[in-house]
């Protein structure tokens, strides 16, 4: 029986040894390099990926740098300079700008690795021509930018003082030496000069001294000629005087309406399909739009 139970006592001790000898052998030698092929696999992965966003920013940033050398201006410094503002000056001429003065600094190195050009531009203008002026400036392919631009209203007229401060960057790389680049930029929303001219039509500035012309325009009375109630409306502005009935259209710089009601004290506007109240005394930039069941 002894011996019996030696063999049985063995046999569950090499049991027990197999059962965990194999998972440590299963753990050593099968899990665990799986496990590290797994973490090597997902690394070698993320590098990939890295190296093509690499490869890929690499690409792109040679394209880029291609395409400046085209936008570049000439490499030669004195060249780009003259011929830089000479363009200006051709540009604020063709835009009819008045009072204008161009400034331009010597290039200023940076790093080494390219020059700047600033220039200051002063004139006297439209919101039309300044709109001419922007449209014709970002057609022009060349390596430059607008970074200030100050606008203000003269009062009295329909005309603004500009201010406007350029930077052109000259790359010694540039694929020419002493001519400006002659191609057309894609940076515009739209190719068509006609599609940015609602921002004339709005009349942003307005007139008098930048504030909109509705601002000038007052309700100063509600008069009864022949029995009919007249609104008038005083435009300080130049100095005018609109007498409208019931039914007549009211149209004064952006705003365009209809005179819909007339009381004693109060005109109600109709204009784009809402409602606006207007009081005596108030001018036609402080109307109330009104809900609509009234």
């Amino acid at each position: 029986m002894n011996k019996y139970r030696k063999q049985i006592l063995f046999g569950v001790l090499i049991a027990i040894l197999l059962y965990y000898g194999g998972d440590w052998l299963l753990e050593t030698l099968i899990r665990g390099p799986l496990a590290a092929l797994d973490s090597r696999k997902d690394s070698l992965g993320e590098e990939i990926a890295k190296t093509e966003r690499d490869l890929a920013r690499f690409r792109k940033q040679s394209k880029d740098m291609d395409l400046w050398r085209r936008q570049s201006l000439p490499s030669d410094p004195e060249k780009a300079r003259s011929l830089y503002q000479a363009w200006l000056l051709e540009l604020v001429k063709h835009v009819e700008m008045t009072d204008s003065n161009v400034d331009s600094s010597e290039p200023a190195s940076r790093k080494g690795m390219f020059r700047v050009i600033s220039v200051a531009l002063r004139g006297r203008g439209s919101l039309e021509q300044l709109t001419r002026f922007l449209y014709d400036f970002y057609s022009a392919a060349h390596l430059h930018q607008i970074r200030t631009l100050s606008i203000t209203p003269i009062q009295g007229k329909d005309l603004l003082d500009l201010s406007i401060t350029v930077e052109a960057l000259i790359l010694p790389t540039a694929d020419r030496k002493e001519r400006l680049s002659s191609r057309h930029s894609d940076r515009l929303a739209s190719d068509h000069l006609e599609d940015y001219l609602p921002i004339v039509q709005r009349n942003l500035f307005g007139m008098g001294g930048g504030a909109r012309v509705a601002d000038y325009a007052y309700l100063t009375a509600v008069n009864y000629v022949d029995g009919a109630p007249e609104a008038w409306f005083s435009l300080r502005t130049n100095d005018s005087l609109l007498k409208l009935r019931k039914g007549e259209r009211l149209e004064i710089g952006s705003f365009k309406g209809v005179i819909a009601e007339i009381s004693d004290a109060d005109v109600i506007l109709e204009s784009d399909g809402e409602r606006w109240l207007l009081s005596i005394g108030e001018s036609l930039a402080q109307a109330a739009a009104l809900p609509p069941e009234f």
